[in-house]
Formats: C-alpha cells, structure tokens, sequence
C-alpha cells in the first residue's frame, strides 16, 4: 500500500492511531489497522524496525542478537507465516529442538538434544528481515524510525504525543508496545488507570555478546544450546544455522548474570563472557566481538490477555511479548489483538 500519511496536531483527538514501537506487536498491529482502512503512524526510537528482532553485522559475519528463532502453535500464527514466505521471506526450519546443558562450564560433552515435537523456525537473512518485511508493507510515511517519545497525555478525546525531534502528534487512538515499564513512564499521567496486575509486570535483562570468530566453534548440531542454570542461558553459532558466511555466536547472558554486570564497562563484560563460553569456542579465537543490552528482555510472568484496553481515557491498548504469552509468536498475536480491540473485532 502506497500513499502519505497525514499526521493531525489540532489537540481535538483527530489524527491517526499511533503506535509506539516498531518491534514485532507494534508493527503487526499496524499492518492489521492498514489493512483495515486505518490512518497509522507507527513511531520508534530506534533507527531500524524490529525491536528484539536485532540482525547485527561485524566484518563479514551476520549474528541475530535478540529472538533467535520462533515457533508456530496456533493457527492464526500459522497464516500469518504462510503469508511471509508467500511474499517471499526466507522462513525455513531450523531444528526440532536444541542441545541442553546444566552449567556453560561443563562443556559441549555434557549437552543433550531436547524437543517438544515443534519445529524452531529461523530467516536466511537473519530475525531483523521479518521487521523489514512488515514494514514495507506500511503506507510511505508511516513509519518514523529515530523518533523518541517522550510523553504520552490526554488531549480532548483523543492524544498528544510529545516526540524528539518533531513537532507533538495528535491521535485518535494509541498503541503502546514497549516493554511495561517503559510504557508506563511514558504515561505517567494516566498510569495509574492501567490495571495493576498490568503495572507489576516484571521483566529480565539480557547482555548479548556477538562475537566473529577466525575457525567454527565446537558447538555440536544444530547449533544451538539452552542452559540450565548459571551465567549464560543461551548458546548459537549463526553460521550453522545458516545465518552467517562465517563463524560468529551470539551469547545471551542470564537475567541474574546481566544484572549483576549491568554496570560493568563493555571490555569487561565481553572478556568475561568470552571466558566463559570458552569450552563450547574449540581451537577457535574471537576476531571482533560487540555487545546487546537489553534492560528488559524477558518477561518474568504473563498477563493472561494478549491486550489490555486501559479504561477511562481516550482510546489507549497496551500490548507487546509479555501479554498473552512470550517469544515471537506472542508478540505477533498480542499486536493482531491490539488491532481487534480497536477494530472491535
């Protein structure tokens, strides 16, 4: 769909909805309002869609920092893939399941292949082409990426929302994506009409390390390891899942490791995790290596409906991964029912 977006700023509650965050339930909630006739203007802080669907490049490795791969166990999901790959999104399987291990320390001779019968999907081109994809489909205009809000208030019966840089947009209707706490501050004024078991919400950071490698590491088939307990909760090498043309892992650190490190310089966490990552590396030495931080990775428990109308304000949605269930296909199904709840359907 083609064609420019016009953004109102009267402060009478005309204007588009606007979504804020370009990650995964924000962009599929814009699309199923696009698709429905909607006005949209998505906006997002940061300078590519995708949120937690991070592809990174250092030299000529290509790594997914944040979602590794993604499963499909509802129907609605299900079609919502099928149109990916029908227009043209490398979607492929990946596995059945991945290596399990207690600690990172004890090395790839402790690990153990485990399933649950669910194929985990990944993207030739790395989890940031599935946020490329979505938005190509929006109208030109409609997504403002390097766009940070920093107040979202009441105006008439609709919304004002401050942005840096740019003049304040007015909305009809907003739906807000970012992790809880982050949309609750933007809020603040009306905060405290979001349900409180929505308000305590709790997330997990996440210290990603991507690392270039100068030989393949000794990560067994098929590339992908989850830990048990300990320092490090998760383990890829990006070249055997067909992501990359040469050796890289991605390294996600556990929620009590990343807290513990969360004010530790970029040096030092790297070299410690390097460290300790160092069995599952082989004869294989680190060539470049960079850093994630994500402060709310996970989130620790789930709010049973996949979005939440907040009451007594303009029209105003909350959703995202930690409503209605987590990963990639929570997020996809909580940004289709943010788009239900204001398409009442």
């Amino acid at each position: 769909m083609t064609g420019d977006v016009a953004v109102g700023v009267s402060g009478d509650g005309s204007g588009p909805i606007i979504v804020v965050g370009a990650g995964l339930a924000g962009l599929v909630a814009a699309g199923a309002l696009v698709a429905a006739g909607t006005d949209v203007v998505v906006v997002d802080e940061g300078a590519e869609p995708g949120g937690r669907l991070a592809t990174r490049r250092i030299g000529p490795a290509t790594l997914d920092a944040g979602a590794q791969f993604f499963t499909v166990r509802s129907a609605r999901f299900a079609a919502m893939v099928d149109g990916w790959r029908a227009g043209g999104l490398p979607v492929r399987e990946w596995a059945h399941g991945f290596l399990r291990a207690g600690h990172v320390g004890d090395g790839p001779a402790a690990a153990r292949p485990g399933t649950d019968g669910h194929a985990r999907h990944a993207v030739d081109a790395g989890m940031s082409a599935i946020a490329r994809r979505l938005a190509s489909d929006l109208p030109r205009g409609a997504l403002r990426p390097g766009t940070r809000v920093r107040a979202i208030t009441p105006s008439g019966d609709g919304w004002r929302v401050e942005v840096e840089p740019g003049r304040p947009l007015d909305a009809a209707a907003v739906v807000c994506t970012p992790p809880v706490p982050r949309s609750l501050a933007l809020l603040a004024e009306v905060a405290q009409r979001v349900p409180p078991a929505v308000r305590q919400l709790r997330y997990e950071p996440c210290i990603a390390l991507l690392a270039a490698l100068d030989a393949p590491p000794a990560v067994p088939a098929p590339g992908g390891v989850q830990f048990t307990r300990g320092p490090v909760s998760w383990l890829a090498d990006n070249a055997a899942k067909g992501v990359s043309a040469t050796p890289a892992v991605t390294v996600h650190a556990s929620g009590g490791w990343s807290a513990d490190h969360a004010a530790d310089g970029d040096e030092e966490v790297v070299d410690g995790l390097l460290d300790l990552v160092r069995p599952w590396l082989g004869a294989a030495r680190p060539v470049a290596a960079s850093l994630e931080r994500w402060r709310h990775s996970r989130p620790l428990e789930s709010y049973p409906e996949r979005a939440v109308r907040v009451p007594g304000v303009p029209p105003l949605v909350l959703a995202g991964d930690a409503f209605g269930g987590a990963k990639v296909e929570g997020a996809a199904l909580s940004g289709l029912a943010a788009a239900d709840v204001l398409l009442g359907t």
